[in-house]
């Protein structure tokens, strides 16, 4: 699944009106306009045909319906073999496109279409080979779960820090504290609250990227890396996270179904902050919050590490 989009892709965000019968363009972000030649000012607002080849416009014409439960433009572009856009200068150039759907109200539906650029893939593909296998290089597995433990983690931050400064590649970490921990462990023992951290990496494993990384980190605590995301992307990615938790319950041997949450710090790798930091940092985050801080997402800035909070139902 993708959880937000990589931090050096193009995205245009559109909207499908069905009572005007229009497909508009609501936003472009650094990347898209440095891709397309033009500005967020020039776009917003504007028809999606007027960046797209005669053909995928021609398409999205005669099979868009604008009608609900009908073919919407993500179905139709989900349908282009070869998705290409026309930028300031008149040229054509190929990407791969993914359509991701990001809302539905009354008569309009909005799209984020990500834009990557073959070239750039290729490259980065490669880039993240290159750091997969120095992961492994110093990877020390925890015994119960077999995922990276504290040291790996460490040391995968402060790998992605030298990363982050040799090329355009942006990562994220986080720490995932499962709540209410003295409450569980005085009603259910130590071994159950050890399975229900073991549930809540590998639950969280199963949800991410292939190239993201989660590792146990103590008897409370999941730690997550996520390589090639921007600050905002990490935020959808483990607020989406911290809801997943919630809707999986934890079942013990004897079929009782544990209610979970968990309250989670994350901090971009990089910035002002020493990359030997950003652990502690989230750590520090979390133990401020202190035990009473249930279903929190905290972003710990780099220079101030100001919270914010969006507390249960928010």
């Amino acid at each position: 699944m993708m959880l937000g989009h990589r931090s050096n892709d193009a995205v245009i965000t559109i909207c499908q009106n069905n009572v005007a019968k229009s497909i508009e363009i609501t936003g472009v972000n650094k990347a898209g306009e440095d891709l397309l030649g033009y500005s967020v000012q020039d776009l917003t607002g504007k028809p999606l045909f007027q960046i797209l080849p005669p053909r995928i416009a021609t398409m999205l014409k005669e099979y868009v319906e604008y009608e609900s439960d009908a073919n919407d433009v993500g179905q139709v572009l989900s349908k282009v073999q070869s998705f290409s856009t026309i930028d300031h200068s008149g040229r054509e150039s190929g990407y791969r496109l993914k359509v991701v759907r990001t809302e539905s109200t009354g008569s309009s539906i909005s799209f984020n279409l990500v834009l990557q650029d073959k070239t750039g893939l290729r490259k980065n593909e490669a880039l993240r080979k290159a750091i997969q296998d120095n992961f492994r290089g110093h990877e020390v597995l925890d015994p119960d779960t077999g995922l990276p433990d504290r040291y790996s983690l460490t040391k995968d931050i402060e790998l992605m820090g030298y990363y982050n400064n040799k090329s355009d590649l942006r990562s994220c970490f986080g720490i995932m504290q499962l709540d209410h921990y003295d409450e569980l462990l005085s009603q259910y023992g130590r071994p159950a609250c050890h399975n229900i951290v073991k549930h809540i990496a590998l639950l969280s494993r199963n949800s991410l990227r292939p190239d993201d990384v989660v590792g146990v980190i103590s008897y409370k605590r999941v730690g997550i890396l996520l390589l090639d995301t921007s600050i905002e992307s990490a935020r959808m990615a483990v607020n989406r996270l911290r809801w997943q938790i919630a809707a999986n319950p934890f079942l013990l041997p004897d079929k009782t179904s544990v209610g979970l949450s968990v309250s989670i710090s994350f901090s971009r790798i990089g910035g002002r902050v020493s990359d030997k930091s950003v652990m502690d940092n989230c750590e520090n985050a979390l133990e401020v919050l202190g035990a009473s801080a249930v279903n929190v997402l905290t972003e710990v800035d780099d220079t101030d590490r100001r919270h914010e909070e969006l507390k249960h139902g928010q």
